[in-house]
């Protein structure tokens, strides 16, 4: 197998207690892995302890991990993850866990880890790392993961620069000699001008200030393009007091066009409106639409709104499907869309202009999120931009 410089570096180095590769997406880090987590497993077979790899949940440990293990490695040999959380892993029972809630890994307090391996480590709740640091009580426990960088402020990138026995490696994208140039140039531009280049490109840990999106202007468009519209989706972020944002998306191409909004604020006209109002309101405002329609339309909404959801469900247009809230995550896939041109927002849509123009990082929080004002045309465009491309991403993989 060929490897690249840096895995080869990390192979040579990586004899700490703690061991991390931080860095850019695409950049070969979690490849070296696995090779590395066979050799550890098995060197650790007659020692007591338990064996554990840890994920954002199971299904991305799956993906990210035991999938291309098997690839390399066989079914015989990676085998999948069973009911009570354990995978056969190189003639071992190691236990698979997610780590974005304390809860899921509950099971392992009292638990002494031999070896635990971490996927996307910055993602995970803090309190599931510190009880992971406290079960490495053993003196031959060794931890090795990996992850992309997120804020400097990031609870992860304070305990790297601590004076625990960590090895630490940084990787940018052209750490990896096996990827294509193109394919490189393609992810620069769509990363260029905001801070998912300083982190998925050069693989710094890095502070997001300023617009969350300094290229909205570019998505802004005074004509949409009169070819025939292959696919239609409504985005909507629900408010009663907050305002009510819904969004027409058409798909010309291969460009998604927000073509039409609905925008009602009862904070700011003192005047509350009931789901029911609501719903008469969005039918008369798409009727044309709505009307034309040969199937029904999916409709993408805020899942926290359960009593308009229910009530949408009962309609003959609408395809309900509750948006995928993860809101870091949203703001990354649609600084991408924004950027590479794959959504585009109609000039007459004038509240998503005003609003892109003040979408601003909070520079007061400890945790890295957007100022909550006067964003609701951005979270349907986030749930929009995030909430499409899961769906294809559990196509792809069967979840």
């Amino acid at each position: 197998m060929p490897f690249s410089e840096k895995q080869k570096e990390f192979f040579e180095n990586a004899t700490h207690r703690w061991n991390f590769k931080v860095g850019a997406v695409r950049s070969g880090k979690t490849y070296a892995d696995y090779f590395t987590i066979p050799k550890r497993i098995r060197s650790r077979v007659d020692k007591a302890g338990l064996s554990f790899i840890f994920g954002v949940s199971k299904a991305t440990i799956e993906r990210n991990i035991l999938e291309p293990m098997r690839t390399i490695w066989g079914d015989d040999i990676v085998g999948k993850i069973r009911q009570d959380n354990t995978a056969q892993l190189f003639g071992e029972t190691v236990y698979c866990l997610g780590c974005e809630k304390v809860s899921q890994v509950s099971k392992i307090r009292g638990a002494s880890i031999k070896y635990a391996y971490g996927d996307e480590i910055a993602e995970w709740n803090s309190e599931v790392f510190e009880l992971i640091k406290s079960r490495l009580d053993k003196p031959y426990s060794v931890f090795d993961g990996a992850c992309n960088p997120e804020s400097p402020n990031h609870w992860l990138k304070q305990f790297i620069d601590s004076d625990a026995d960590i090895y630490q490696q940084h990787y940018t994208i052209f750490d990896n000699p096996f990827l294509p140039e193109e394919f490189i140039q393609n992810l620069c531009t769509e990363y260029e001008g905001t801070v998912y280049y300083k982190r998925y490109i050069e693989g710094e840990w890095s502070l997001a200030e300023g617009l969350v999106y300094p290229m909205y202007e570019e998505a802004i468009c005074d004509e949409i393009p009169q070819e025939e519209t292959e696919k239609m989706c409504f985005s909507i972020d629900y408010g009663t007091m907050n305002a009510f944002a819904m969004l027409l998306w058409e798909k010309k191409g291969k460009t998604w066009y927000a073509t039409k909004g609905y925008y009602y604020s009862g904070r700011d006209t003192g005047i509350q409106k009931t789901d029911s109002e609501y719903l008469s309101d969005i039918e008369r405002h798409f009727s044309d639409v709505i009307q034309s329609r040969k199937e029904k339309i999916r409709t993408i909404i805020d899942p926290s709104a359960a009593s308009f959801i229910a009530l949408l469900r009962k309609t003959d247009w609408a395809k309900v499907r509750k948006a995928d809230n993860n809101v870091l995550d949203g703001i990354r896939e649609t600084a991408v869309c924004l950027k590479t041109g794959k959504i585009k927002i109609s000039s007459e849509i004038k509240e998503w202009a005003e609003e892109a123009g003040g979408y601003v990082w909070d520079d007061k929080s400890v945790e890295e999120r957007p100022v909550k004002e006067k964003d609701h045309y951005q979270d349907a465009t986030r749930y929009f931009c995030k909430t499409e491309r899961i769906a294809i991403e559990k196509r792809r993989i069967g979840e």
